[in-house]
């Protein structure tokens, strides 16, 4: 594991950092980002659509259509917001596996708490965390091969090799896994508060000043 952290005090810094990072993943990459409404999730992805090549400005937030798809200069940029996801036919829906699977766009997904069963065990996880007014810290945290379970998370099965879904001995036990998710077996690391559900479902993209 690797973790990068870089500090932000305008949104065209956080673009700017977002697009720096753009430059260093391929195709098949999935980007997590993590923060509270408003820290700059949407921004970010701003910054990683015009590192890629994709059009900055037609970057905005997800949350009503879950899935956005942008054309960069090489592949795709797909960016989900997964706050409304709220089962396995709900992300089977935007063809999820497929979309791993494919292995050809970056794929930028806020909200991932909301399906972290579901996330690749190789990935980078970007936590954008507010330390005032207008300053970000922006925390940067790439995982690598060899660092997931020997076994399945699921039936506990024995993992045959290394790889981004080795988690998980099958898409089936990937799915059940998630199902745990939603049936509330598990417990996401920062609970939803009051005031996201009713700022998330009053926002209009693109997030407010970031």
């Amino acid at each position: 594991m690797t973790v990068e952290i870089r500090q932000s005090s305008t949104p065209e810094e956080t673009e700017r950092i977002a697009s720096a990072l753009a430059m260093r993943v391929a195709p098949g990459t999935v980007i997590t980002l993590e923060g509270d409404l408003g820290a700059g999730k949407t921004c970010f992805v701003r910054g990683l659509a015009r590192g890629l090549g994709a059009d900055p400005a037609a970057v905005s937030s997800p949350t009503f259509v879950i899935e956005h798809r942008h054309a960069c200069d090489a592949g795709t940029l797909v960016h989900i917001d997964a706050y409304r996801i709220r089962s396995a036919e709900d992300l089977a829906s935007i063809g999820w596996q497929e979309l791993l699977a494919d292995g050809e766009a970056v794929v930028a997904v806020e909200w991932p708490s909301r399906i972290e069963a579901a996330l690749p065990a190789v990935r980078i996880d970007v936590r954008i965390r507010h330390v005032g007014e207008d300053a970000r810290e922006i925390e940067i945290e790439w995982t690598r091969p060899g660092q997931q379970a020997v076994a399945c998370r699921a039936c506990g099965a024995a993992l045959g090799g290394v790889g981004s879904d080795a988690r998980f001995c099958s898409p089936r036990c990937r799915m059940a896994d998630l199902q745990r998710w939603f049936r509330g077996d598990y417990a996401i690391g920062r609970p939803i508060e009051e005031d996201d559900l009713g700022s998330d479902i009053r926002r209009s993209p693109p997030e407010a000043g970031r």
